[in-house]
């Protein structure tokens, strides 16, 4: 208990130099026992953040190896002028692999991100339950109809996919599509504004709102998008339609929520067992991210690429060049930062004495090598990283990280807990490099 609370109150002084970032954001920061609790004013519950003894605060910044964010401060500052008119929006993007599928470490980078430079709405969501595998918590995309799906990966990959890194595509000619957003933490996810992400086709169906909200106002921007906008703020639409032509005249990739708010929005696109190299066989997905307008563009991948027996440096450096150089093309003023991952244990079997099969977990040899080489390729092309491997106590930390909660006994994947602190701490190494900017 000592060692967490130490941990708590190194990263609290780390956090709150002079008091000034709490008092800015309108929230307090208070340890609750063995946690840390970041209470907004206007939310009823707060987000508690355990902490792990092994991580190493001094080592939570980001290293930017000559990048200049100044643009991204210039325009989050921008954020808290009370005086300007007109919507402003800072885009953020994080793509990454199940880590970011689950919801948690964005959520929990997020939601303090908004309540300091505004909320914007909730970004990006993708219907990953029609397509068989997990959502975010906070969202849910619900149909009585049959759909067929693919996506980036697995035995259903397609290159067709959308920026999500998936597509769903109607089996019946009646086309009904439910979308509600839900919240545990009492923050606003209501949305006025809906960018409905589909196949670049003209003949795609319009979708109308079964219940049409006041002020309803529908249009196509450009092929592969329709927006919807309305009056009031709701949590939950309907849209119906008909597809008189084939499935894939019809295919859906996601949808973006927005609230007419000035402020940061955050687009999550997470797949279990991505790699670089997935995301990299979508066709031209620099292009398909361009239309998310992204500001900055956070990639967290790497953990699957170490669990291959067959990992090599120069193929990994490869794909993150080849995703990087895509990302680049398209969205030339966009910001890049990379994260590496935390140490992973590979699942072994074998035979004990009795000749039973028993599962034991080996240390990940890959994984060091993954972090350094991500580290390397961000030094050497002038783009930020931070060091999670670093941050989360490097070589030996996983074990305590599953002894304290914060990982799942599969030795990979995090807890809330642990995706909770993850996230808290990506955040304020942001807000720790924008307040050495302003002052």
């Amino acid at each position: 208990m000592n060692r967490i609370l130490t941990g708590i109150l190194l990263l609290c002084a780390m956090l709150c130099k002079g008091t000034a970032v709490a008092q800015d954001a309108d929230s307090t920061l208070v340890v609750q026992d063995d946690s840390l609790a970041t209470v907004q004013c206007s939310t009823p519950q707060p987000i508690i953040i355990d902490t792990i003894s092994c991580v190493n605060f001094d080592a939570n910044a980001i290293t930017f190896n000559g990048a200049d964010w100044s643009p991204l401060f210039q325009s989050m500052e921008q954020l808290q002028d009370t005086t300007a008119t007109g919507q402003r929006i800072v885009t953020i993007v994080h793509l990454g692999d199940s880590h970011v599928q689950a919801g948690f470490f964005t959520e929990a980078m997020r939601i303090p991100m908004q309540a300091k430079w505004g909320n914007a709405g909730r970004g990006l969501i993708t219907p990953l339950k029609i397509t068989k595998t997990n959502e975010p918590f906070d969202y849910r995309f619900t149909s009585p109809e049959k759909w067929q799906y693919n996506r980036c990966l697995g035995k259903r990959f397609s290159s067709t996919v959308g920026v999500g890194g998936i597509l769903i595509e109607p089996l019946t000619e009646s086309i009904d599509l439910n979308i509600e957003t839900m919240s545990l933490h009492g923050e606003d996810v209501k949305f006025n504004r809906l960018r409905l992400l589909h196949t670049p086709a003209d003949s795609f169906p319009l979708l109308q709102p079964t219940d049409e909200p006041g002020g309803l106002v529908i249009h196509s921007p450009f092929a592969g998008e329709t927006c919807y906008s309305w009056d009031s703020l709701v949590s939950t639409i309907s849209l119906h339609g008909t597809n008189n032509l084939g499935p894939s005249n019809a295919a859906i990739y996601g949808a973006a929520l927005e609230n007419g708010s000035s402020g940061v929005i955050i687009h999550s696109i997470g797949n279990n067992s991505a790699t670089y190299e997935c995301y990299n066989r979508i066709d031209d997905y620099g292009k398909k991210l361009a239309a998310l307008t992204p500001n900055l563009v956070i990639i967290s991948l790497g953990t699957n690429e170490s669990v291959y027996s067959t990992f090599s440096s120069e193929r990994l450096e490869r794909e993150i060049d080849r995703l990087i150089s895509a990302v680049r093309e398209e969205n030339p003023d966009a910001l890049l930062l990379l994260t590496t991952p935390a140490e992973n244990m590979l699942r072994k079997r074998k035979k004990n004495k009795r000749g039973r099969r028993v599962t034991y977990y080996a240390n990940n040899a890959n994984l060091p090598r993954v972090a350094e080489t991500i580290r390397e390729y961000g030094a050497r092309n002038c783009i930020a990283v931070w060091d999670w491997y670093a941050i989360a106590g490097g070589k030996g930390a996983c074990e305590t990280w599953i002894k304290e909660e914060g990982m799942k006994k599969d030795h990979i994947h995090y807890t809330q807990k642990g995706y909770t602190l993850q996230g808290s701490l990506l955040y304020h190494s942001i807000l720790n490099a924008y307040e050495q900017y302003i002052r």
